[in-house]
């Protein structure tokens, strides 16, 4: 079976955790990456990208692989943003048709808001079978994110 793991990361937290998940697993790593970057300021990111998470939006995106029907199961690796998803996954999800594929999820959160989001992406992807909470690496929780990395990859193999 071949493997992907896929994410979009703001601050480099998704994409550290989404490199060393593709290195153990031995899958392929792509980034999705907004056509239209943020706002450049930190306040005015946060509040359009939780607006656009809020209200289901969907921004074009790119770095998607044209071959993403060769992978039968992706990992899928987002922030968190208002307690939901980050809407470039959100779009990544809705335009390549990938629901079915995606087995696992790992999460990158702040505010330790990770039910709501994962309830929100289990109602979208029925194939969901494992999960990771992982925190901001500049949290004080962030201290359990190496072991909970390790036992998500071993529950994935």
């Amino acid at each position: 079976m071949s493997k992907a793991v896929i994410y979009y990361s703001l601050t480099g937290n998704t994409k550290e955790a989404a490199k060393e998940i593709a290195r153990k697993l031995g899958a392929k790593l792509f980034e999705i990456d907004l056509a239209k970057p943020l706002p450049r300021k930190p306040a005015a990111k946060m509040l359009v990208g939780g607006m656009q998470s809020t209200f289901g939006r969907t921004p074009k995106i790119k770095g998607v692989p044209d071959n993403i029907d060769y992978y039968d199961e992706i990992i899928l690796g987002t922030p968190i943003w208002a307690g939901l998803p980050a809407s470039p996954v959100n779009t990544f999800i809705k335009k390549y048709g990938v629901a079915d594929r995606i087995n696992a999820v790992f999460t990158f959160s702040g505010g330790g808001d990770n039910d709501r989001c994962i309830a929100q992406l289990s109602k979208k992807l029925k194939n969901l079978k494992s999960e990771v909470a992982l925190a901001d690496r500049h949290s004080d929780k962030a201290k359990d994110n190496k072991e909970k990395l390790e036992q998500f990859v071993k529950d994935i193999k």
